[in-house]
């Protein structure tokens, strides 16, 4: 019994180190991306048609919860030169939105327990889409990046990085939260490709829960061929 007590907790420490403490895998250095800056970029409103003009880049995520992000508002802009944005877009007006190199959409995920529709980053896309939530840690504005440290360590200090799964937007789960019956609630969202839910169902060696990354691309590019 102990011992399954521990193996259960020690995947369950895994999957909540994996999900939100693994870093973006999005650029944001200064290269690509500044805030306060104008980029090119697209919304896609409810109806699936895409207006292509600019986006001002916001921070990634609010400062505890307070003020504004690209997670709760896309301002937009017909030109690049524009003072004033001719339209400023909440998660529930469109379906989501495109700035610099960066895609955003509209998901039934905000963070929390109660679940309500905010923009999430795209990080992978297919059938199933991998989007990444982000959130700032305690005393963020405290955090001082070291001499030597890169952006990428110094961005993993200063914020939370959750990873989310959704084969539809509707139904948004955070990686983490499959760890413990990855066998389970894996193979329902596959089941349109039956070897591969077989494999995760049986828990074969390379289809558990440290493969899913692995598992999910097997699954999208099987999909983009049917």
């Amino acid at each position: 019994m102990k011992k399954i007590i521990y193996s259960a907790l020690a995947l369950l420490l895994t999957a909540n180190a994996f999900s939100q403490n693994n870093g973006s895998q999005a650029d944001w250095s200064p290269e690509i991306y500044q805030v306060g800056k104008i980029y090119p970029g697209y919304i896609v409103k409810l109806d699936g048609d895409t207006i292509r003009g600019f986006i001002k880049a916001d921070t990634r995520c609010s400062t505890n919860g307070i003020g504004s992000s690209n997670q709760n508002l896309a301002q937009f802009f017909t030109s690049q030169t524009d003072k004033k944005p001719v339209a400023k877009y909440k998660p529930a007006d469109i379906k989501g939105y495109k700035i610099a190199d960066k895609v955003y959409e509209s998901i039934n995920y905000s963070g929390g327990l109660f679940k309500k529709p905010n923009f999430n980053l795209v990080v992978e896309e297919g059938r199933i889409r991998l989007y990444e939530w982000y959130s700032t840690v305690e005393n963020f504005n405290m955090v001082i990046r070291q001499t030597g440290e890169t952006m990428q360590a110094y961005d993993a200090r200063r914020y939370e990085t959750k990873m989310i799964v959704a084969k539809e937007p509707t139904e948004p789960i955070e990686l983490g939260m499959l760890g413990l019956s990855f066998a389970k609630k894996m193979p329902p969202m596959i089941s349109d490709y039956e070897e591969l839910a077989r494999k995760v169902a049986e828990k074969e060696k390379g289809y558990t829960f440290l493969k899913i990354l692995d598992v999910i691309k097997e699954y999208n590019a099987w999909a983009a061929k049917q």
